[in-house]
């Protein structure tokens, strides 16, 4: 069953930032838009580039090998790779308590 795990604190990543961190030993990424965080998995789904650590554009984060584009909210996949691949990010509830962000994994 899920549950909720301390992730990072709130000051650790700035508005239009991401990072990867390790919640219960699985790697997730997490976002910060504009004070409101999101976490979502670190790896694009097309060939496993690293998602986590890259800047978003207001909410949205490009991957660097071939420019998927996802909404960091939702999962979606807005942007195909160039090749046509297209799948949506998994994505993972958070939560803010005591100025922590937790993640539910």
């Amino acid at each position: 069953m899920p549950q909720f795990h301390d992730a990072l604190p709130t000051d650790y990543i700035e508005p239009g930032e991401t990072t990867v961190v390790s919640v219960d030993g699985f790697p997730v990424a997490v976002a910060n838009v504009a004070g409101e965080y999101f976490a979502f998995q670190s790896l694009c789904p097309h060939q496993g580039t690293t998602l986590g650590g890259r800047p978003l554009d207001d909410c949205y984060i490009t991957c660097s090998q071939h420019s998927s584009r996802y909404d960091v909210r939702t999962g979606a996949c807005v942007e195909p790779a160039t090749d046509g691949f297209s799948q949506d990010l998994m994505v993972f509830s958070t939560r803010v308590i005591d100025d922590v962000v937790q993640v539910e994994v």
